[in-house]
């Protein structure tokens, strides 16, 4: 079984609940073994890493389209998985054991409230941008919280934000709405960067000297300065992208 591949975006539509005791992934709506889908040796990722996030595991094996098993749950949280969203990737076996990236060692971060504010017109599910009455001192990668809704801002309108991908639950006007900004902790990641993200990510702090499997950690320093460390696990080229968020991260 090779270590790693090259496919950060394998199928991955319907939602997951994990049975930590038994390690048998339930899904709804899934296809498990089928092809293009899920399949034994693979990355099974938990939760949304633009929002809550849960880690990632090996999958040992599949049973049907709605039910696998995995190896572990070193590189999980500890936090309930149940009907959340996921991914299916080749990246590097190992890292799901590397504590760098286990979510049970991701520092908690702090957070400072930025503003109160509320949604200013009824977005649907399925949409990246959410009218809000106020934007006023909201920057990128703040976090947007309403309701079941928890996503960070990737970019800001004169009356808008956007994120980096769509929101599941529809947002009705008026409802209320919390921004904060983190002031600690730290977050690690390992993302498939192809030709593009390395385009993209060019002249940023995110800024990168080869495509392939890339690690990411990100912190808050004692000024208040979001800073980034990579660290290239595997230079290659040919790298199928697509999962969320995409490189570089909103």
């Amino acid at each position: 079984m090779a270590l790693w591949g090259n496919n950060d975006a394998k199928g991955s539509g319907g939602t997951v609940s994990l049975d930590y005791s038994t390690l048998v992934v339930t899904g709804t709506a899934t296809t498990f073994g089928q092809v293009g889908a899920a399949a034994t040796g693979d990355v099974i990722r938990f939760g949304d890493r633009a929002g809550t996030y849960y880690g990632d595991a090996v999958i040992v094996g599949i049973a049907s389209t709605t039910q696998l098993s995995i190896a572990s749950t070193s590189g999980l949280s500890g936090a309930a998985i149940s009907g959340v969203e996921f991914d299916i990737s080749e990246l590097p076996k190992y890292t799901t054991w590397d504590s760098v990236y286990s979510q049970k060692t991701q520092s908690a971060a702090e957070s400072t409230l930025v503003v109160r504010t509320s949604v200013a017109s009824t977005a649907s599910a399925g949409v990246s941008t959410v009218a809000i009455a106020s934007t006023t001192g909201i920057i990128v990668g703040d976090t947007f919280a309403s309701g079941s809704v928890s996503k960070v801002v990737a970019s800001i309108g004169a009356t808008t934000v956007s994120f980096g991908s769509t929101i599941a639950s529809t947002l009705a006007e008026g409802d209320a709405v919390t921004v904060t900004r983190a002031t600690g902790g730290q977050k690690s990641s390992v993302y498939g960067v192809a030709g593009a993200g390395v385009t993209a990510a060019a002249t940023t702090k995110y800024e990168l000297t080869h495509a392939g499997w890339v690690g990411v950690t990100t912190y808050i320093d004692s000024s208040g300065n979001m800073r980034v460390k990579k660290e290239t696990l595997v230079a290659m080229s040919g790298i199928s992208t697509g999962n969320t968020p995409a490189y570089p991260p909103a």
